[in-house]
């Protein structure tokens, strides 16, 4: 671990802030035995600003995208998954040789008709994966149906128990991942994760607004990420579980000992599969796996800060962007349908080789 500690109380994080990611999947109760999810993602550029795709993408809101999914109770089949893309990377335009981020979208419709399960991951990565889809679209999606069937299951067990029903469009559940990332003055990056998850009670029950509070889980941690080599320096991660009666006195729980395998972990390899394997086939363990997994997604998107310092040193050398003076900086090969082999932005980009 790095000599300097990371400490989770108080949440206490250091550097510059430079990007905000945050994912929110509301569960609403709808008509005739289902559920409707709407999800949402939005990446906040804090700083700098990226050539990509013959313009600049600057500071600001550089994606931000919906789903709208229908899920029938009892069956758990998916009656409806409508995605939306309201602000994209790339907009269709001769510097694209006229493609654009939304040109896929249509193929995460193919989830209607598939029921939740734990394999839903892998059905989503074979419709959108890589050079089929949108990375950031995805990420939302393989959010929503990770959180879809506990939040069922916890809904049906509230029914067994005796609780009353819901009314049409009465919230059940909601998330909220927010993940910010700062760079130290080290130039090392530093990502802090927080999960919230509440759980409502119906407005039937409800006699004052805190009878609505039902339950709460949370996740947070702090992973900093060593700039020389993109593996985890440093990291610690809690845990914390409280209904109404524990408002005052739910205390955090370590997950660190339990996460030590993350120490020198890289952040861009094989992380994602290593925390499927442990903990994909356990629902109480959803919540954690949910906030680790977001990591590295959210880690990439900071790097934006990184591309303004090597354009800056670039320029302060005397020398240009190369290869990248044709199509700007870009994703990795095949990471999505944008940079697919033989699209026409990595077309440009071999170009300039």
């Amino acid at each position: 671990m790095s000599a300097e500690p990371i400490c989770l109380d108080p949440f206490d994080t250091g550097g510059y802030p430079v990007h905000c990611r945050t994912l929110i999947v509301e569960v609403l109760e709808d008509e005739h035995g289902r559920v409707r999810a709407l999800a949402t993602i939005l990446d906040l550029r804090k700083q700098g600003w990226v050539p990509t795709g013959g313009e600049l993408q600057t500071a600001g809101i550089v994606h931000h995208m919906s789903l709208d999914a229908l899920v029938d109770v009892e069956s758990g089949r998916i009656e409806r998954f409508e995605p939306s893309q309201q602000v994209v990377a790339f907009e269709a335009s001769e510097r694209t040789a006229g493609e654009s981020c939304r040109d896929p979208i249509h193929l995460l419709r193919g989830m209607v008709g598939e029921t939740l399960a734990v394999d839903n991951a892998r059905r989503l990565r074979e419709l959108f994966g890589g050079p089929l889809g949108c990375s950031h679209l995805l990420t939302l999606a393989q959010l929503v149906v990770s959180f879809l069937p506990e939040a069922i299951a916890r809904e049906a067990r509230n029914l067994r128990a005796g609780q009353a029903g819901r009314e049409p469009g009465e919230r059940i559940t909601k998330r909220n991942l927010v993940i910010d990332a700062f760079e130290r003055r080290d130039g090392n990056q530093e990502i802090a994760i927080q999960l919230t998850d509440v759980h409502t009670s119906p407005f039937a029950t409800v006699v004052k607004t805190l009878d609505r509070f039902g339950a709460q889980h949370e996740v947070r941690a702090i992973i900093r990420v060593d700039a020389a080599t993109t593996t985890i320096s440093a990291f610690d991660v809690a845990e914390r579980t409280r209904g109404r009666a524990e408002l005052g006195i739910a205390t955090w729980q370590s997950r660190r000992e339990e996460l030590g395998w993350l120490e020198h972990r890289s952040v861009m390899h094989g992380l994602a599969p290593e925390l499927l394997r442990r903990f994909g086939a356990d629902a109480a363990r959803e919540p954690l796996l949910a906030t680790l997994i977001n990591f590295a997604p959210a880690f990439v998107q900071s790097l934006a800060t990184r591309v303004t310092r090597m354009i800056e040193e670039g320029a302060r050398e005397g020398g240009g962007l190369g290869a990248m003076d044709q199509a700007g900086i870009g994703g990795i090969p095949d990471s999505c349908y944008m940079w697919r082999t033989g699209g026409g932005m990595t077309r440009r980009r071999q170009s300039g080789d």
